[in-house]
């Protein structure tokens, strides 16, 4: 399963890499790679910094549609197809 699919899709949108995105929330590619994949947590200040500079290339987004909305779709989906310890 791929991890953080809205934030994968804006990054390939405006053409960042992880070392910039890195560089956004003042931190490290290696750091920023394993948020990234699920292996470490996002903080919510990173959070915060990450939406911010999307609003500011013109994105409408939230920390929630970033962050948190692919999840509970995954989970919707998988409970739709009749799946519910899929969980």
């Amino acid at each position: 399963m791929t991890t953080f699919p809205e934030l994968r899709a804006l990054m390939a949108k405006h053409g960042m890499n992880l070392d910039k995105m890195a560089q956004v929330i003042d931190t490290t590619y290696v750091t920023f790679s394993k948020k990234l994949n699920g292996n470490s947590d996002f903080t919510y200040s990173d959070m915060l910094k990450i939406k911010d500079f999307f609003v500011a290339k013109g994105e409408k987004v939230t920390v929630e549609h970033i962050f948190f909305a692919w999840g509970f779709t995954i989970v919707n989906k998988k409970k739709a197809a009749g799946c519910e310890s899929c969980g």
